[in-house]
């Protein structure tokens, strides 16, 4: 076994996590790079510009760039150093400008910040257009190319491979769902759905057989309801009329109404299966006939996003000049366009006068002016405004502004420290392969997992003492422990014990529609709750989540919130359940408080403790030898065992390493406990933390985590079995189990705090 350090585990399970690769995402996303080059470069070819102008971006999937340095530590990256300075609002040198191209330069002073073409109205009105008019011709223009590439596109469709209409919809470039005439959209439609008819087919023919099934479950549901009718009837007028043995006949209805609960329950799951199953045919059947619809609403928008017309344009340029037949399907078109503006009486019209042409004996429009115009505006406009919009974007700065949010400045002095390298130039850490392979291994399986919850009450072996009442014990635990239960439903667990002093739950995918399905729960006519198993053994598969220890541990978090509530709440009838400290004055924030034993303190918080694990190899589920559900592993007696952690007057929630992983890799936001501000020693102070075992912050869900002790899981003294302390380094075997330098099996753990 090697020797593996847990600064390198912590690393390799942060730049794994969700939370740095949404951020990730956000500010250095390799996708929009490529997306904003390439409209970058096709722009700066219909303009004219050289492409070598951008040549430092090339061959590149991002480009961060950290301002502050003397510009000769800048050489050969001037322009993104320009740009840098453009996005940030900062003077730029007289030395900078000289050294970037002019006409690119040019286009980055030019962008305004506007989005959509109905924004500019003055520019439009200066080349006697509008935003109507620009669009009928832009979309007269698209939609007689995209008509003459249909073939195509049907040809294309049969490589295409799909399961449904809104699968194939999604495969096919938008631009011509968007433009295509009714009659083409229709022969596409025609098309999609001939190469779906025998899945079609095979739908409407399981449609029928799940129709006969729900059919014959009510059937069965209905013979099974006379059936239970008729013998609890048998048992009334054969055995309780002639005086049979109470417990042959209670045995007897206990085994009718157990077999009714079975299969009324059992039948009933079938039902609901059918129906799901059913909703999902339907919709793939009506997802023809919403496309159809959908398509009979389309409509022009006049806000439409300067991305769309310039992807739309550049579309329109991939293919060259119109055709003859294209050119004249164009025309016939814009005319209805153009006439669906006169009938409405658009005060666009007015505007069109410019581009009238009298002949001897009408007045006819300019069309080939008409569109040389649009070609002209595009160029001069849009194209300039959206292509410097995407040079800006194409370049992220460090550090982030004075005014940015703080939260976003953390993101990015995270996403700097541990994913960027380099100084003036930054970029991308990628490598996963620096990682050892059974630590890559042991945090992959963290990733889904099932978390086990035990909460112990503190003081319930006192209070049975003090109160020598089991009835008014009873009364307070159930009290308390019904409470318990209702946060753990809250977050979906499995709450299989109530212990009198405590509880045992689990967490995984389905934990909460097992115990659905496995229980059913009823109300006695005194108010108390109960629940009947009618686990038949074969329902018991655990399926790990990604979400299992966040459920669990704001599970762990509410039960403790919940708990100093029930003090607060309750505290008053101290003085009736404790006679024995009657004759003082109970005060929860006074000092008489205070002066009541340790026990009293502490009674009513709770120890809990929290194990995660790989179902079948650390935990299963299944019926024990008295038919009830249970749960046996090893993280059973981790999990308890943590439980009994104490402190001082308050609850404490301690969980092991594993479950830590599964919450860091999955959660979508967590903090370093560093609370320095400034951009430049955060990202130092940084830096020492995490070549050390640390802790977090998760301030979303209000808790830290933070390191606790060690697990020696060898040991059979549980009062020598953790102790509070930290290791650097630990070695991992090929079962993934944790050793340190004495070769003890070991797990580290943390404990978690309310913030």
């Amino acid at each position: 076994m090697n020797k593996h350090s847990v600064s390198v585990v912590q690393d390799f399970v942060e730049k794994k996590s969700n939370y740095f690769s949404i951020i990730t995402r956000r500010f250095v996303s390799e996708e929009k790079y490529k997306e904003n080059l390439s409209a970058v470069e096709q722009g700066l070819v219909c303009l004219g510009i050289a492409k070598d102008t951008i040549k430092v971006f090339e061959k590149r999937s991002n480009f961060i760039i950290y301002l502050g340095q003397k510009l000769t530590k800048y050489e050969g990256y001037e322009l993104p150093l320009y740009i840098g300075h453009k996005k940030k609002g900062l003077p730029i040198p007289e030395a900078l400008v000289e050294k970037c191209p002019t006409e690119v330069t040019a286009l980055i002073e030019q962008v305004s910040g506007r989005k959509h073409i109905n924004e500019y109205s003055k520019e439009l009105r200066q080349d006697a257009l509008s935003t109507e008019i620009l669009l009928a011709i832009h979309s007269s223009i698209v939609a007689a190319r995209v008509e003459t590439l249909l073939p195509d596109l049907l040809s294309d469709v049969e490589r295409l491979g799909f399961a449904s209409i809104k699968e194939a919809l999604g495969k096919i470039p938008s631009i011509y769902l968007e433009y295509l005439s009714p009659t083409s959209l229709a022969k596409l439609l025609k098309k999609l759905a001939g190469m779906l008819r025998d899945l079609k087919g095979k739908m409407e023919g399981e449609l029928k057989s799940i129709d006969l099934y729900a059919t014959r479950i009510r059937e069965q549901l209905e013979g099974l309801y006379l059936e239970t009718h008729q013998g609890l009837r048998d048992i009334i007028e054969n055995d309780v009329v002639q005086g049979t043995d109470t417990n042959i006949i209670t045995q007897k209805v206990s085994n009718l109404f157990s077999r009714l609960d079975r299969m009324f329950l059992g039948n009933i799951y079938h039902l609901k299966d059918y129906q799901r199953r059913k909703r999902d045919i339907l919709d793939n059947l009506g997802q023809e006939e919403g496309f159809k619809r959908q398509a009979e609403k389309r409509s022009v928008e006049l806000r439409k996003p300067l991305s769309e017309l310039y992807d739309e344009y550049m579309f329109i340029r991939k293919f060259g000049p119109l055709t003859k037949d294209e050119n004249r399907n164009f025309q016939k078109l814009l005319t209805q366009e153009l006439e669906g503006l006169y009938r409405k009486k658009s005060r666009s019209v007015s505007l069109l006068k410019k581009f009238e042409r009298r002949g001897l004996i009408s007045v006819d429009l300019d069309i080939d002016t008409l569109i040389e115009t649009y070609h002209s505006f595009m160029k001069k406009i849009i194209i300039p405004e959206y292509v410097g919009h995407c040079l800006l974007d194409l370049v992220s700065c460090l550090p982030p502004a004075d005014d940015e949010a703080q939260r976003v400045a953390i993101d990015m002095a995270n996403l700097k420290t541990v994913f960027l390298a380099g100084q003036n130039i930054l970029q991308l850490i990628e490598k996963d392969d620096e990682y050892p392979r059974e630590v890559v291994e042991y945090v992959n399986k963290c990733r889904k997992c099932a978390t086990i919850l035990v909460y112990d009450i503190r003081g319930s072996s006192y209070m049975g003492i003090k109160l020598n009442d089991a009835v008014k014990e009873q009364r307070i635990k159930y009290k308390f422990a019904k409470e318990m239960a209702q946060v753990v439903k809250k977050y979906e667990g499995f709450l299989l014990k109530d212990t009198g002093d405590g509880g045992l739950v689990w967490f995984s995918e389905n934990s909460g529609s097992l115990y659905n399905y496995l229980y059913t729960e009823s109300v006695t006519g005194k108010g108390t709750k109960l629940r009947y198993s009618i686990c038949s053994g074969g329902e018991c598969d655990i399926i790990p989540a990604t979400d299992a220890a966040r459920r669990a541990i704001l599970c762990a978090r509410d039960m403790v919130m919940r708990a100093e509530e029930f003090v607060r709440a309750n505290f008053v009838h101290y003085r009736e359940w404790f006679a024995d400290v009657a004759e003082r004055t109970l005060e929860l924030d006074g000092i008489t408080y205070a002066l009541l034993p340790p026990e009293f303190k502490s009674l009513f918080r709770i120890g809990i403790g929290i194990a995660s694990g790989v179902p079948d190899r650390d935990v299963i589920f299944a019926a024990n030898s008295y038919g009830d559900p249970d749960l046996v592993g090893p993280i059973l007696s981790d999990a308890s065992l943590y439980s009994r952690e104490r402190q001082p007057g308050r609850s404490v929630i301690i969980c092991d390493l594993p479950t830590l992983l599964n919450l860091i890799l999955n959660v979508e936001n967590f903090e370093y406990p560093i609370e320095e501000k400034d951009f430049e020693k955060y990202c130092k102070t940084l830096e020492g933390l995490r070549k050390t075992t640390h802790g977090y912050c998760l301030s979303d869900l209000k808790i830290s985590i933070l390191p606790k002790g060690i697990h020696f899981l060898g040991e059979l003294n549980k009062n020598k079995a953790i102790i509070d302390a930290r290791i650097d380094d630990f070695m991992i075997d090929e079962h993934r189990n944790l050793y340190d330098d004495d070769k003890r099996r070991i797990k580290m753990l943390y404990e978690v705090l309310t913030l």
